[in-house]
């Protein structure tokens, strides 16, 4: 157990994984209630004292970062609602340490469900992009994200029509109201479950966006600020190239204010992209073309971007972090700070500076690592595996090299999960040694780290704008499949359009979670066939449409074949994730059986 306070904010995660390890190490799909009520009141009654502790810290940080109790309440609630659906022994195991510790059930409810609220870890991304020469053909633009929201985190894909607005019409986003414009475009994005923002998506003259979090030095402007959802939204249903994006994005951040962290803005069109780095109400954009690059959580403009905010020096100066008189900053190395979530604006100028963070730092490298040697022949089937990357080796700070064989850490000998259990000696301190926590580009986590949604965004010159293409998938890529979804489509599957889909995947990620070796080949099994079937088909449905569209001059039988293909693919990659929930069923079974 841990309860020392410098370690608590770092490693509370950690600490939860092991409270619950004997639920999500259970190789049998589902235990007996009773059983895992008796595991949790057990280790309840042996580590009471420190699990009191621990949670007395978690209401400490609660009180520090100004959390609302109300809210959080709530929130824990409807993560119990979900958990007694798919993880019934997870619930029981809370009951039983309840019981064992006199806690309230409620406390050890909001310890394993809501703590990232509580901390200020929230989930991050990493998103891959490449344009012109660096992809395969030589045209177009490539944005690949894995958006890292959260375990309990579900998604859902929508259509908004392009629509006039009256002059007095406002957009109301998640904390403010903004003035609506006269025209917005279609789009069709992923975001979370019943947002009004998009984390990603493509819009109808095939300009997409995404974005990825950063720790930013500069002034924030919270809750009467615009969230980086409400943002990626407005530049789909008001740009029409990159370069108008990056309009969008600067004059809404300099107007209304960035809400709780930095952001970087990934924006692309059928010929270029451009990235935006917002630090509050100040920014720099760099655009790129017949390139490649990578986004982690941290700034990675130095001294070259192309464009700036006008008092992108001035404020520096004023906060005496450059000193007067210069002409260019290294942008990352004066507005990246430590802290990603700060809980008010005090004493900014004291801040410190940091223009690199270690692990966002390693994820940025094995991105840029991954997409080398596809230089000139980046596509979408070369993309895939590269958002499913768990590393093929890790180099440790000391300089050890270990091999992760594609595996998640949470799966892997180095969680060492057998030797946090059975410690021989009475430890004399609060904190354990462990393994740096190695996260892939594929998040696999019980909370803030995990991957919740994948998309591959592919903007093609050649290719009518109908057919832009957003190629989606829910929860962790390695353990789900991808769904094509044209921005021309009329209508999202209703299974798609609201949390449905989204849960049959979430189910198997959570079963598979830290039984890789176990389930991972059966999951595979289910999806490969489908998505190797799907690469084929993509090519002669998009041949098919452009004939009908432009050779034939049928636009409604063309309209038809792709509303049809859309949800057949959709239906599809449904049976399969029931089939892959079949294989599970079956492997556990299978490394459970006992023969004599």
């Amino acid at each position: 157990m841990f309860i020392n306070k410098y370690f608590s904010r770092k490693l509370i995660q950690m600490f939860i994984a092991c409270l619950v390890v004997s639920l999500t190490l259970l190789v049998t799909p589902v235990a007996a209630a009773t059983d895992s009520y008796q595991q949790g009141y057990d280790f309840g009654l042996t580590y009471r004292q420190e699990i009191v502790k621990n949670i007395v810290e978690l209401d400490n940080l609660a009180q520090q970062n100004k959390v609302n109790l109300d809210e959080l309440r709530k929130l824990a609630y409807a993560n119990d609602a979900l958990y007694q659906q798919i993880l019934p022994d997870k619930v029981a195991y809370m009951q039983g340490l309840a019981t064992a510790t006199g806690l309230a059930y409620e406390k050890i409810l909001i310890f394993n469900s809501s703590d990232r609220t509580i901390t200020g870890f929230q989930g991050e991304c990493t998103t891959f992009m490449a344009n012109g020469k660096a992809v395969a053909g030589g045209k177009g633009t490539i944005i690949a994200k894995n958006r890292d929201v959260g375990v309990n985190a579900l998604s859902e894909i929508n259509i908004h029509e392009a629509r006039r607005h009256t002059d007095n019409h406002l957009y109301k986003a998640a904390y403010i109201d903004i003035p609506q414009v006269a025209e917005t475009y279609k789009f069709i994005g992923s975001r979370s479950a019943g947002r009004w923002g998009y984390g990603m998506g493509i819009n109808e003259f095939q300009v997409i966006a995404s974005d990825n979090d950063a720790n930013s030095r500069d002034a924030l402007d919270f809750k009467s600020g615009l969230h980086d959802n409400d943002v990626i939204r407005l530049i789909l249903e008001r740009a029409k190239t990159a370069r108008e994006g990056v309009q969008v994005v600067t004059d809404l951040v300099e107007k209304y204010g960035q809400a709780w962290n930095g952001i970087m803005f990934e924006i692309g069109d059928p010929n270029e992209f451009w990235i935006v780095e917002v630090t509050g109400r100040r920014w720099v954009a760099k655009r790129y073309v017949d390139t490649f690059t990578a986004r982690s959580n941290q700034y990675q403009i130095t001294d070259d971007y192309d464009l700036a905010a006008k008092d992108l020096l001035s404020f520096a100066e004023s906060q005496q972090w450059i000193k007067p008189g210069l002409k260019k900053i290294n942008f990352r190395a004066v507005y990246g700070t430590l802290e990603l979530y700060p809980a008010n604006n005090d004493n900014l100028a004291q801040r410190p500076a940091m223009e690199k963070l270690y692990n966002t730092e390693m994820r940025y490298q094995r991105a840029m690592q991954l997409l080398a040697p596809q230089n000139g022949y980046i596509s979408i089937e070369n993309i895939m595996p590269m958002m499913r990357d768990h590393y093929d080796e890790y180099t440790l700070p000391s300089g050890k090299v270990i091999p992760m064989h594609q595996k998640p850490f949470y799966s892997s000998e180095y969680a060492d999960w057998y030797n946090r259990e059975w410690v021989d000696k009475w430890p004399s301190k609060d904190t354990i040694n462990t393994s740096m926590y190695i996260r892939g580009v594929c998040g696999h986590d019980l909370g803030w780290g995990a991957t919740m949604a994948t998309a591959i965004m592919v903007a093609r010159p050649e290719q009518p704008n109908e057919l832009g293409l957003m190629l989606h998938s829910y929860m962790q890529p390695c353990l789900s499949t991808f769904v094509p979804f044209y921005v021309g489509l009329e209508q999202v599957p209703t299974a798609y359009q609201t949390p449905e889909a989204a849960f049959a995947f979430h189910g198997i990620a959570m079963r598979a979670f830290g039984n890789y070796d176990l389930y991972h080949d059966a999951i595979r099994a289910a999806f490969q066939p489908y998505e190797t079937q799907l690469l084929k088909d993509l090519f002669y449905f998009e041949e098919e449409y452009k004939e009908e569209m432009v050779a034939k001059n049928h636009p409604g039988h063309a309209q038809e074949l792709l509303n049809k293909f859309v949800a057949d693919k959709a239906a599809q990659a449904l049976q399969a994730a029931n089939t892959a929930e079949t294989n599970m069923q079956k492997a556990a079974a299978k490394a459970t059986a006992w023969t004599r």
